[in-house]
């Protein structure tokens, strides 16, 4: 029988079977915890929750817990949930199982949790320092907006050098219709590439060899942690690019993933740069609120 098997949920995908892995629920994610992973979810996002306004939300494998960044995200296992908290220094404890940079001002701690007894402090302790502490950390490690600006134009190898995997029109084509397929998407050229925008915020770039780095491939944002995520998983498909890497973006090998996996990346791409937009939207376009006239009758009356 046709199909295949989904790179990302190892879910057999019958043919002409329309399927989006990467974009999930919340529910959907914590659907198969057993009892006790299920009380100890509950608590763990009840103590979140209460630490004051924030986004929670599904992504791929995990659930994510964001102000302007995220803080802290959850990947629910089959014998324990995962932690990686977000912490602009390095804890040292037992709680703790690995610990990798995340960003320029952000360390990456790993932490299982099995029972609900184990969501106290200092777990608990740390993930509200970590709330507390993400937006200042986020504009550290942001630094000088100049993202676009820094990346230099592409070199072109002379005619007479090999242009190495330079056959890009097919998957050009490819990232060009997927993209384009989301309403309010525009292309643009940036830095001698096709690049996509939501309408104004760059949410896919095109990267034909870039530099002779032998990827046809397109770099997409994900949120915190997920860039990592990624690699480790799947370090022949998903890579760190260049410029933009160290703000969590992740390279994709074009060759390696059909058109329903790069669609569910590209959608979520999407999804995160729009919703940084939206407040940056909703301030411009809230009214002005109107100059309080002071006449001298006013005056006159007050004296």
């Amino acid at each position: 029988m046709a199909g295949r098997e989904c790179y990302h949920c190892k879910q057999w995908v019958e043919e002409g079977e329309q399927h989006d892995c990467w974009t999930t629920t919340e529910a959907a994610l914590t659907r198969g915890l057993s009892a006790d992973l299920r009380e100890a979810w509950d608590r763990l996002r009840d103590t979140a929750a209460s630490f004051g306004d924030q986004r929670i939300y599904a992504s791929h494998k995990s659930i994510m817990f964001s102000r302007e960044s995220c803080y802290f995200f959850v990947r629910p296992k089959r014998s324990h949930l995962e932690l990686c908290v977000f912490l602009g220094r390095q804890v040292k404890s037992p709680q703790i199982r690995r610990i990798e940079p995340a960003s320029r001002s952000k360390l990456a701690h790993f932490i299982r949790i099995a029972h609900r007894d184990e969501v106290e402090a200092p777990i608990t302790d740390w993930l509200r320092e970590a709330y507390e502490s993400s937006d200042a950390l986020f504009k550290k490690a942001r630094g000088p907006r100049k993202v676009e600006r820094q990346m230099p134009e592409p070199i072109v190898p002379p005619k007479s050098a090999p242009t190495g995997k330079r056959d890009s029109r097919a998957q050009l084509a490819r990232v060009r219709r997927i993209c384009l397929s989301i309403p309010g998407t525009t292309e643009k050229l940036s830095h001698g590439e096709p690049t996509f925008f939501t309408p104004k915020k760059v949410f896919a770039m095109f990267a034909n060899d870039h530099h002779g780095d032998g990827h046809i491939a397109v770099w997409l944002p994900a949120a915190e942690g997920v860039q990592s995520a990624l690699i480790e998983e799947a370090p022949d498909v998903y890579f760190r690019p260049p410029y933009v890497g160290a703000s969590g973006w992740v390279g994709v090998e074009l060759s390696k993933l059909d058109d329903a996996q790069l669609g569910s990346l590209v959608r979520e791409a999407f999804r995160l740069i729009d919703l940084k937009a939206t407040p940056m939207r909703r301030a411009k376009s809230a009214p002005p609120s109107a100059p309080r006239r002071n006449s001298r009758k006013e005056k006159h009356s007050a004296s």
